[in-house]
C-alpha cells in the first residue's frame, strides 16, 4: 500500500516538473527579431520623421516577413520607445503594409494597439 502512495507521488512530481519545464521552454525569445525590425525599419518607425511606409520586398518589410511582430511589439518597453523614439502607430502600420498585420489588443510597451481602423 505504501508503495503505491510513493509511486503516485512520484509520477505526480514527475508530470509536474515536465509541465513546468515545457511551459518555459515554450516562452519565445524574439529580441533578436526585435533588434532586426528595429535597425532595418528605422526610417519608418521613428517618431520624429513623418510615416514613411516601407515598400514590399524592401529591408524592412524583409525583416518583418521573418519576424513574430506580436512578440516583437511585446518585447519593447516604454523606455526604449521613448529614449530610442520609436512610435507604436507607426510600427503598427509597417506591419500592416508588409502584409502582417497586427491583431486588436496587441501589446506595444505598455500601449494597447486597438487603432484598427485608423488608417495612414
Amino acid at each position: 500500500m505504501a508503495m503505491k502512495v510513493i509511486l503516485r507521488v512520484l509520477v505526480f512530481a514527475l508530470v509536474l516538473c515536465m509541465l513546468a519545464n515545457h511551459q518555459a521552454s515554450g516562452e519565445t525569445d524574439c529580441y533578436d527579431q526585435k533588434t532586426n525590425v528595429k535597425l532595418k525599419c528605422k526610417k519608418n518607425i521613428d517618431i520624429t520623421r513623418f510615416y514613411e511606409p516601407p515598400q514590399l520586398g524592401d529591408k524592412c518589410c524583409q525583416a518583418v516577413d521573418v519576424s513574430d511582430m506580436v512578440c516583437v511589439c511585446g518585447a519593447f518597453t516604454n523606455e526604449e520607445l521613448q529614449s530610442e523614439k520609436i512610435s507604436c502607430i507607426y510600427l503598427f502600420h509597417v506591419a500592416k503594409k508588409c502584409g502582417h498585420p497586427l491583431p486588436a489588443g496587441t501589446q506595444c510597451g505598455s500601449k494597447y494597439l486597438i487603432l484598427l481602423f485608423f488608417s495612414i
